[in-house]
Formats: C-alpha cells, sequence, structure tokens
C-alpha cells in the first residue's frame, strides 16, 4: 500500500481521495432517502461526532508528518556541515591521499543531491549502498596517510570529520525511511469515509439535497489529506526537501578528474 501511495501523483491522489468521499456521501444520502417514519435525529449527531474525531485525526497526522519533515530538512544541513568540514581538512593530509579523498568527497555529495530523487525505491538501496563504499574509501585513504604520518594532527582532525559524515549520512537515510504508518493513513480515510457517510444520511432522511455542500466538504477534506500526505514524499510535490546547504557547497569542492 505505502509503495502504492507513494508511486501516485499529487492529481490522482486527490483526485481519488475526493471521489471516494463524495461516493460515501451519495451512499449515505440515498440510505437515509429510504428511511420510512419520523426523522432520524441521530445522524445528525452520530454525523458531528465523527466529523469532530475526524479533526483530532488530521491534526495528530499532520503533526507526526509535519515531525518528520522538519527532521528531514535538519538533517540536510547536518550532512552539508559535515562535508564542508571534510572538505576544509582533506588537503591538509599529506601525499595524494587527501586529493583522493576530496574526489571521494566530490561523489558523495553527488549521492547526497540524488538520494532519494526521483523516487525509485531501487535507486535509493543503490545509492545508500555506493555511499557505504564510498565512506570506506576515503577511510581507506586515510588509514594510508595515518600509516605515513603516525599522530598527524590533521588525519586525527580529518577521523573526526569523517565520522561526523558517516553519522549525518546515516541520519539523513533513516530520516527518508521514516514515514508515518499507512495505518493511520487508512484510520484516518476511514474515518473521513464514514463521517461524510452520516452527514449524507442525514440529508437524505431529511429530505434535503446537500449534495452541492458535501461535494465542497469533500473537496476541502481531500486537499487536507492530500497535502498531509505530500509531506511524506520529500523528493517531489508542494512540499520538497531544500537542498540548498548541500548545492552551497558545490564550489568548494574541486571536479572528479
Amino acid at each position: 500500500m505505502f509503495e502504492l501511495v507513494q508511486s501516485l501523483s499529487l492529481p490522482s491522489l486527490l483526485a481519488v481521495l475526493f471521489l471516494a468521499l463524495v461516493a460515501a456521501s451519495e451512499a449515505g444520502h440515498r440510505l437515509g432517502a429510504r428511511h420510512d417514519g419520523p426523522r432520524d435525529k441521530e445522524a445528525g449527531t452520530i454525523a458531528t461526532a465523527a466529523f469532530a474525531l475526524l479533526a483530532l485525526l488530521i491534526a495528530f497526522t499532520y503533526s507526526m508528518a509535519l515531525m518528520r519533515y522538519d527532521m528531514r530538512r535538519a538533517v540536510v544541513l547536518d550532512e552539508a556541515n559535515a562535508l564542508r568540514n571534510a572538505a576544509r581538512l582533506a588537503p591538509l593530509l599529506p601525499d595524494d591521499d587527501g586529493a583522493a579523498i576530496v574526489n571521494d568527497l566530490r561523489r558523495a555529495l553527488d549521492l547526497a543531491l540524488g538520494l532519494g530523487v526521483p523516487y525509485d525505491p531501487a535507486k535509493f538501496d543503490a545509492d545508500v549502498a555506493e555511499s557505504a563504499t564510498v565512506s570506506a574509501r576515503m577511510w581507506g585513504h586515510l588509514g594510508a596517510a595515518v600509516a605515513a604520518q603516525p599522530g598527524s594532527l590533521p588525519a586525527t582532525r580529518m577521523s573526526q570529520a569523517l565520522t561526523a559524515l558517516d553519522d549525518a549520512v546515516e541520519r539523513r537515510t533513516t530520516a527518508l525511511r521514516n514515514h508515518v504508518p499507512m495505518t493511520i493513513y487508512g484510520i484516518l480515510a476511514g474515518t473521513a469515509l464514514v463521517a461524510m457517510g452520516f452527514a449524507g444520511y442525514g440529508a437524505g432522511a431529511a429530505g434535503a439535497n446537500r449534495r452541492a455542500s458535501a461535494a465542497v466538504m469533500a473537496l476541502l477534506l481531500s486537499c487536507v489529506i492530500t497535502v498531509t500526505l505530500d509531506l511524506q514524499r520529500p523528493d517531489r510535490g508542494t512540499v520538497e526537501i531544500p537542498l540548498t546547504p548541500l548545492q552551497d557547497i558545490r564550489g568548494a569542492l574541486p571536479p572528479l578528474p
């Protein structure tokens, strides 16, 4: 289900939700229209309670999604700072090891800029694996530098910088994989369908035609839920994670040979 939702475009998500909510309202309206006898006064009460519960769920889900979005923004800055610090220290290493590490940092930056963009699980896993390979290669060059000059202060500081970079890369990878469980979204969508169904039932039982207002409400709910889902997809949509901190340090690194 997660892969299906991630693969859909934003207009498609909006359209699916809108049509489902309108259908739920129409089904409830038709069932209410078949009601014989006195007006069912409980339908409106149940609809009000369902919408109150829906509002609570929307606030809860949006808060969870926004927290993850903020975390993804923060780890981009952490990774950019770690790359910049490593790039400043690498030229201080002896012989050719510093230049080799700088070249690997350039590749690490390219991988960081393309991580998760565009959405492709296979590409994401491949980029993560290559990041680990690049990291291992940099540690190998650093080991050679330490062997050439034991106790070197630049090598010690470079070791700390690479450790910080590895930690930042792992935090960002984890943040990109950390999503609000689809079960939460399923409960949210189900509650919205039930609320719209009871609202339509109440209108049908009262003999009132409120399809236009139901459509407006369905559109509003669809937009809110879609935006909440969009926070889960930092690689595309209307709410993307800015990569400006990573782009700003490209000039500090020499190009690959």
